[in-house]
């Protein structure tokens, strides 16, 4: 019995431990079935992507209740934001996407059109989610969306594009080329941009010339290939050669991109040119400032433009914590997730805002904090601390000063 008893043992040890059960956050969904919300019974059947389309992805990156939404609709890039209620005893738990875009459909086949659009039309009704082990199911009023987890070794499935491991991560772009005809030519650029992958899910940000850049994209198909969304940009005056840069960079990124890879290099081709970059020596990036804002203040505006603040429902006012700005316009609550490179504030992903109906209207926060405006920091810290946002002038609007007050 007790060599019995040993080698029962022995085989226990011997087995690999059970895999986690992959978690709402972090983890690259892939949809299997969506289910239409049509009206009055019977419920719509479950449909099941054709074996010939990309399957929709989704992903949801965040701490606490506040999310960023990511993936991509099969054939276009998928971004928005994302709030989770209080979870309680029960499984099934409050999910509200809010600010869902699927990008350009301009590359999207026929046979994807309507797959994308019955994706993007279930995610914005979202209401509820449901995990069960690897199995996550989105309710939207009768509709549904059900995903599974994707494999640790696959960013996408069922003819989506392979994210291998040394994919992942950031890398930074050393050369932007444009194209003419057959002649391909270097264009100077300057700044730092980066370009994250995270499975199917693709982050740009930067510069490559006096603005900053913010995108999403999302990796599709076999060979792979990027396919970005809109890319957002500061609206500073910029030299000659700098514009030149940016022009270049986005007329590369209105095309999808094929992605190859060679040890630490990788390029991103397109008819318009091509994007190198390096998992090598890093550029050294813009200094940080000194003085970061206080994460334990809630700084309030006192003055904009040198007059004083306008009179809101709510005091006007922003926190930074954890990597995120938040605060209140005045009437509604705003928050994104933020990075200082040098003095300026950039937004790494959408904002989020309620939609409370206001007696009075609020101040345009959201507006300042996407305008990539210059930090400064006044005085000693904690109380009688100022903060002070400046937006640079523009041909179409003057430049602007807002001041807070730490309390």
């Amino acid at each position: 019995m007790s060599a019995l008893l040993s080698l029962t043992l022995a085989v226990l040890t011997a087995l690999p431990a059970p895999a986690p059960a992959p978690t709402l956050t972090g983890t690259t969904w892939v949809l299997q079935t969506l289910q239409p919300a049509t009206p009055g019974p019977p419920a719509a059947a479950p449909i099941t992507p054709g074996a010939r389309l990309t399957r929709p992805t989704l992903t949801l990156t965040g701490r606490d209740t506040e999310l960023t939404l990511g993936g991509s609709t099969g054939c276009s890039p998928l971004s928005g934001a994302a709030r989770l209620g209080s979870a309680g005893a029960l499984q099934t738990s409050a999910l509200l996407l809010r600010g869902v875009q699927g990008g350009s459909s301009q590359n999207c086949p026929d046979a994807a059109l309507s797959l994308r659009e019955d994706y993007l039309t279930l995610l914005r009704a979202t209401t509820r989610y449901d995990l069960r082990g690897d199995t996550l199911t989105l309710i939207a009023g009768k509709g549904r969306l059900t995903f599974t987890a994707s494999p640790a070794s696959s960013a996408v499935n069922d003819g989506g594009a392979v994210s291998p491991p040394t994919l992942n991560g950031p890398w930074t772009l050393t050369r932007l080329t444009v194209r003419a005809g057959n002649v391909e030519r270097p264009v100077p650029t300057s700044g730092l941009l980066s370009v994250t992958f995270d499975g199917p899910q693709v982050t740009l940000v930067g510069s490559v010339g006096c603005n900053a850049l913010r995108g999403t994209g999302a990796l599709l198909g076999r060979p792979a290939r990027v396919t970005f969304g809109p890319v957002s940009s500061t609206r500073m005056a910029c030299a000659p050669t700098q514009a030149q840069a940016e022009t270049a960079l986005n007329g590369l990124l209105r095309a999808p991109l094929t992605v190859t890879q060679t040890g630490r290099t990788l390029t991103l081709s397109g008819a318009a040119g091509t994007l190198t970059l390096t998992r090598g020596p890093q550029p050294a990036p813009a200094p940080t400032v000194t003085d970061q804002p206080d994460p334990a203040a809630t700084y309030v505006l006192t003055r904009v433009n040198g007059a004083p603040a306008p009179a809101t429902a709510r005091p006007v006012s922003l926190t930074f914590q954890g990597g995120r700005v938040g605060g209140v316009d005045g009437c509604n609550n705003v928050g994104a997730p933020y990075v200082l490179r040098g003095r300026v504030l950039g937004l790494t992903g959408p904002a989020f805002t309620t939609r409370l109906a206001c007696p009075e209207p609020g101040v345009n926060l959201t507006g300042l904090l996407g305008g990539g405006p210059t930090l400064t920091l006044q005085g000693p810290g904690g109380s009688g601390q100022t903060l002070i946002l400046t937006v640079p002038a523009t041909p179409d609007a003057p430049a602007e000063r807002w001041e807070f007050q730490a309390r």
